[in-house]
């Protein structure tokens, strides 16, 4: 066997990116070349400085719009002592710097002229009370510090991970209040693997819908069924998925579930003018699409059905079993605990399923 190394991921140019700022705040930006991405009060950078370099990292903004790698301070380097904190006191006048000195510094930072590294030394060159610290609380006051004025940040990657704890931490009603252990556990119990074939109905944007395709990027299909003409996977357009992942996808409104689809007859006329002709071919292509997306619901024989609805789950899993084969997976999330029992009930009840399970993740962060 020959042993292989991964190679780093690297950001590229149009690819989505989540930033990571030093307050803790994030958001996501879509990396074009010649455009500056701003940060508010943490500066703003040349996008292309970016492209190229691997996720993950920290990067501190300097003058000009240039980015340069940073290491971030931590407890690694604090050496134990025998200094305590005992004869600290919380005094605002151990602060030597006025607050017109700081706000200066703040702005001169905002231009350029002086470091977020020169402001966090000139505060704790003037504190009395930081030479009294031990070395685990120095580290603790530069960490807030930094988390203040340095102008840095850290670029992640767009993954389903990333994304969904992006959403549920910032715009948790978006995803349907999903986290990301709970995601997981959908995917595993849904057994969900590359070449198979799933059925899913996801009113959370997409979330659902993304990690699935996400799963399944060697191939296989995925339709989802879905309200209104089109569907609103927002999600999906900040993941970085090739084009080949995305045409794994089908969807099909609801109101087309029962649809038959008629021959596609619409003859132009003589005097057809070149928008008549591209119009033509247009509803051609969607009368096409139309007409394959219901032949693959109608073959039925899915590998996998997955719910996550602001309907009844009841009356979805009615209207879809039928297109579910023989011992598959059914997999319906819903934020609300009544919901679940009331269709774990019925569930448990109908001949017509077995094993029904009830199950609750939860992922504790480590403090």
């Amino acid at each position: 066997m020959i042993a292989s190394q991964l190679e780093p991921t690297v950001i590229k140019s149009g690819d989505n990116v989540i930033i990571r700022m030093p307050s803790l705040n994030a958001k996501i930006v879509s990396l074009n070349p010649s455009k500056m991405v701003s940060l508010g009060k943490f500066g703003s950078f040349n996008a292309s400085e970016l492209i190229g370099k691997p996720f993950g990292h920290t990067y501190e903004i300097e003058k000009g719009g240039t980015i340069v790698p940073h290491t971030t301070a931590g407890f690694d380097n604090a050496d134990i002592t025998e200094a305590n904190n005992k004869e600290i006191v919380d005094n605002p006048k151990s602060q030597k710097l006025t607050f017109e000195e700081i706000e200066r510094l703040k702005t001169m930072s905002l231009a350029g002229d002086v470091s977020a590294k020169e402001i966090i030394a000139s505060l704790t060159e003037n504190n009395e009370a930081f030479d009294k610290k031990t070395e685990f609380s120095k580290s603790k006051y530069i960490l807030r510090k930094q988390r203040k004025f340095m102008k840095s940040f850290v670029p992640l990657e767009t993954s389903v991970f990333n994304l969904c704890s992006y959403f549920f931490e910032f715009n948790p009603g978006k995803i349907r209040g999903i986290r990301a252990d709970t995601l997981s556990q959908i995917l595993s119990l849904a057994n969900v693997y590359s070449n198979a074939r799933i059925l899913a109905v996801d009113d959370g944007q997409g979330m659902i819908i993304g990690a699935l395709l996400s799963r399944m990027a060697a191939g296989g299909q995925l339709l989802g069924i879905h309200d209104g003409d089109s569907s609103n996977y927002d999600v999906i357009r900040y993941m970085n998925l090739a084009a080949d992942s995305r045409d794994l996808l089908q969807t099909l409104p609801w109101s087309k579930l029962y649809h038959t689809v008629e021959p596609f007859t619409e003859q132009l006329a003589e005097n057809a003018t070149a928008d008549d002709k591209s119009g033509r071919e247009r509803r051609m292509r969607g009368h096409a699409k139309l007409s394959d997306t219901i032949d693959n619901l109608r073959r039925g024989e899915f590998d996998a059905l997955v719910i996550s609805t602001n309907y009844n789950p009841k009356s979805v899993i009615e209207r879809l079993v039928p297109f579910l084969g023989g011992s598959r997976m059914l997999v319906v999330y819903d934020q609300s605990k009544d919901v679940l029992l009331e269709t774990f009930t019925w569930l448990r009840q109908s001949p017509e399923f077995l094993n029904v399970q009830l199950t609750e993740s939860w992922l504790r962060e480590y403090q």
